[in-house]
């Protein structure tokens, strides 16, 4: 009996260990804010997220670097970066302690004031509600 427990919990460990999933914990960064095609009036943009702790988080915007930020214990980072064009790439790069860099990219489009573009879209989003 004592051997069959013993084979159990040997054959649980390695398949824990093994796992697929387990691997993928030391290994990933997901991007809160901002969301893909996300559009702004604003020149600034809340870039936040969650990777592996203890990570490093770099954020470029149009391949430029803006932000660095030291991830903690918690493995969540939040930082704030300036934008400029009508169209922004926004790409987030966690540097992992001893495993190859990820990296996940999302557009921006900076609304002009004045320009009747956030106008436009008002309009144009309360004529679908309407038709709807």
């Amino acid at each position: 009996m004592k051997k069959t427990a013993l084979v159990f919990v040997i054959v649980m460990l390695f398949t824990i260990i093994l796992s697929p999933s387990a691997k993928a914990l030391d290994r990933f960064l997901v991007v809160n804010e901002p969301r893909d095609n996300f559009m702004t009036n604003s020149g600034t943009v809340v870039v936040s997220g969650e990777t592996v702790p203890n990570a490093n988080v770099v954020v470029m915007v149009n391949g430029k670097t803006k932000a660095r930020v030291n991830v903690g214990a918690a493995g969540i980072f939040l930082t704030q970066v300036p934008i400029t064009s009508r169209n922004n790439i926004i790409t987030v790069r966690a540097n992992i302690p001893y495993k190859s860099p990820i990296t996940v990219s999302r557009r921006v489009y900076q609304l002009q004031n004045g320009s009747g573009q956030l106008d436009s879209l008002v309009q144009t989003i309360r004529t679908f509600l309407i038709l709807k």
